[in-house]
């Protein structure tokens, strides 16, 4: 008797999303052209990156063909054709984002608060067009990347990718976040976003597009210590949000508004932090002390005139101060193209940890990082892929209502334990065995995981 089993989790989230808003049907059905199961490619790279998350090359060693057959191949699949396909959804991506656009708002999925946020993924290899040297949020400053932007909605359904090269500032990037999204926002919508994306021209072409802004002020001396001032000596109201307690002032300047808030606690959380770096630079710096204190060199460098030896000497200080320590600890300020309460206005920037998590979902559930493919194409098939498969979870998640399990890489979890079996018995037909239903899974699946069941089983016996 001969039996193979294989994760049947992330083939039911895939039916079910599927089934419930025609996804894979709406958005590559009339793209393929003479590829004639890119539907089917595209599932198998979704199922790939919420169970293995293994290498294109090694797809077909790891998952059995009955997996294929269950999302709808019709006959053998061929490495080639990994690569080619994935190619094919990167050439295609800007078609896809857009029906995938479509599709949300067909579906009144797409909110009117619009939280941005970019990052980066780098390469292991250097031979990517699209790889750059640029700011890793990675901490592989040595290693070329490439970046991308997101955006999702307060009710965390993801709405938009853009893709750069690995050095384009997020600044820069706002501006193809903005073409990406302007074509399916309402007007009015509100868009929050981090300082990093913060200028005059950004917030001005937001207002052209008859859309408000939400962003915070980048932290400046000069700038802050003016607002400070004016904190200080204003009327202050205090609101409370959980159990953090701050001071606002608005101060309107120009058509904009800006909100400054102080929090005792973020003062006191920030010090700490700050006085903990300052002690541990102290500490790391001991053993240069010691090479200054008895006249050896801190470093050599070779030149062309030859050794070049650096030594230290010590100025000493009467009073050694923090030099992390800036006098705007527990100071933020938002600016917004709209005046409204603070309490109103705190809630929504606070709630831009929907993009952040996103962004974690897409890293570390879905394993982004480190990227291999080469090709321009590969590589942005590849993030499409990432980009969908965390759009089919919240998917998922709103259509279980009340799911038991929201972060990515435990659903991954659950996903994976449900089990398919497929049995070929001598002299009989194949039957087929659901296994490991648990709460956690009927919690996001329901009824639907039983579709899978051998409805034939109990007339066998």
């Amino acid at each position: 008797m001969k039996s193979i089993t294989f994760s049947l989790g992330s083939v039911a989230i895939i039916d079910k999303v599927n089934d419930s808003y025609k996804f894979f049907d709406f958005l590559f059905d009339g793209v393929s052209g003479k590829a004639k199961e890119l539907k089917e490619f595209a599932k198998l790279f979704v199922y790939n990156k919420l169970t293995n998350c293994v290498a294109i090359s090694r797809i077909l060693d790891v998952y059995p063909t009955e997996l294929l057959a269950q999302l709808g191949f019709k006959g053998n699949v061929r490495e080639r054709s990994l690569y080619r396909n994935l190619e094919r959804i990167g050439d295609k991506n800007a078609f896809l984002i857009e029906r995938y656009q479509q599709l949300l708002k067909n579906n009144n999925l797409i909110t009117n608060e619009q939280h941005f946020d970019w990052s980066s993924s780098y390469f292991e290899g250097k031979n990517a067009e699209l790889a750059e040297l640029g700011y890793s949020r990675d901490h592989q400053p040595g290693k070329k990347q490439i970046t991308f932007g997101i955006a999702t909605g307060i009710n965390s359904v993801p709405t938009a990718l853009t893709i750069q090269k690995g050095n384009v500032q997020d600044k820069k990037h706002m501006k193809v976040m903005l073409r990406m999204t302007s074509k399916v926002l309402s007007e009015g919508s509100m868009l929050i976003f981090d300082c990093g994306a913060n200028t005059k021209k950004n917030k001005e072409k937001i207002r052209t597009l008859k859309f408000n802004y939400l962003t915070l002020k980048a932290k400046h001396r000069k700038t802050y210590g003016h607002y400070i001032k004016l904190f200080n000596d204003g009327k202050k109201e205090t609101l409370k949000i959980g159990e953090a307690e701050y001071q606002c002032m608005k101060v309107v300047e120009g058509g904009e508004t800006k909100y400054i808030f102080f929090s005792e606690k973020l003062k006191n959380d920030q010090l700490r932090k700050r006085e903990k770096k300052f002690k541990k630079e102290l500490d790391n710096n001991d053993k240069k002390l010691r090479k200054v204190g008895k006249g050896k060199p801190l470093a050599t460098y070779i030149s062309r005139a030859g050794q070049i030896i650096a030594k230290g000497f010590i100025q000493k200080t009467l009073d050694l101060k923090n030099p992390y320590i800036t006098g705007l600890e527990g100071f933020f300020i938002l600016e917004c193209s709209v005046d409204t309460e603070p309490e109103k206005i705190l809630r929504l920037y606070k709630d831009r940890d929907r993009a952040e998590k996103l962004i974690r979902d897409m890293k570390e559930g879905t394993e982004l990082r480190p990227i291999r493919h080469w090709s321009t194409k590969a590589i942005i098939g590849y993030l499409t892929i990432v980009f969908l498969t965390n759009a089919i979870t919240s998917l998922t998640l709103i259509l279980a209502k009340n799911p038991l399990v929201k972060n990515v890489k435990l659903l991954k979890k659950y996903l994976n334990n449900l089990t398919l079996t497929v049995v070929y018995p001598k002299n009989a037909f194949r039957l087929r065995i659901l296994s490991n239903v648990s709460q956690e899974i009927l919690s996001i699946l329901g009824d639907f995981v039983y579709k899978y069941e051998d409805k034939s089983l109990n007339l066998r016996w």
